[in-house]
């Protein structure tokens, strides 16, 4: 027992003495490298700790988490369609009420129909409208949009459904003129990709780049005053008869859900006889 007593007396010297040097930073070189040395070790043990944790974790936090997971992708399907409704509704809104001002102060006898589909092939521009021969629609009807614009005529028809030829299709021909003029000052024939070409403009006429051409009233079933497109590129020598000029179409089908037919006494508007859309 009392050979025991120094050793306990030594040991525990020894500890306070590494306490003390510890507190005043002598051992802190030893304790790096030794700390350096272990450090690798701990890393694969926390790892392991890691791995094991997540092994034991319970299934159903798992379960829960997937459920939860495809509720919210759900949720975010939901948003996105509801956001895409209604922006098409605020568009629709926007074109009717561009399309009822119009017909309300012009007076003319009118359908309102809705595009249902379009030709995919850009030389055969023309689209399809829920409005037949049962609406008292017939082909060669105009057919506009927004405040006026001539989209096309009616070029075939059923009894619930319509083709429209756009002024951009090849085989589109409309008598037209230019605004602020009454006389007839040319043909706008179609060329195709949502592009045409006013055509037999007299050299001797004046004809500038931004210019609008609308619908000379020729036509039995076209009323005058439409706006068709303003003029992009003036083609033709001085020596010429006549000149040409691009067109750039007013009316965007691609961009248009609803659209009026006028009707074929729209040469002669009748206050009472008007059809709301």
């Amino acid at each position: 027992m009392k050979r025991r007593a120094p050793v306990t007396l030594i040991v525990l010297g020894l500890i306070v003495a590494v306490g003390f040097l510890h507190l005043v930073g002598v051992l802190r070189p030893v304790e790096n490298d030794i700390r350096w040395a272990f450090e690798p070790i701990a890393s694969v043990f926390g790892f392991v700790g890691v791995s094991i944790g997540r092994q034991t974790e319970p299934k159903e936090n798992i379960s829960a988490l997937k459920t939860h997971v495809r509720d919210l992708e759900a949720r975010l399907s939901t948003v996105s369609v509801d956001y895409v409704r209604l922006k098409a509704l605020e568009e629709e809104n926007h074109s009717l009420k561009e399309l009822s001002s119009f017909l309300k102060t012009s007076g003319y006898d009118h359908v309102g129909a809705r595009i249902i589909a379009r030709s995919s092939d850009p030389q055969t521009a023309t689209i399809l409208i829920d409005r037949g021969a049962s609406d008292g629609l017939e082909v060669g009807m105009a057919v506009i949009s927004g405040d006026g614009i001539f989209v096309g005529k009616i070029s075939s028809l059923n009894q619930n459904v319509s083709t429209v030829l756009l002024v951009s299709d090849r085989r589109s021909r409309i008598a037209a003129a230019r605004a602020g003029d009454k006389k007839l000052f040319g043909i706008v024939q179609g060329e195709g990709n949502g592009v045409a070409r006013l055509t037999l403009v007299p050299q001797a006429d004046a004809l500038a780049k931004n210019d609008i051409i609308i619908t000379a009233g020729t036509e039995d079933k076209i009323p005058k005053n439409l706006a068709i497109g303003m003029v992009d590129d003036i083609q033709g020598h001085r020596t010429d008869p006549f000149k040409t000029a691009t067109i750039e179409p007013l009316a965007r089908p691609n961009s248009l859900n609803l659209v009026a037919v006028l009707r074929p006494d729209v040469l002669r508007p009748l206050k009472g006889n008007t059809s709301s859309l």
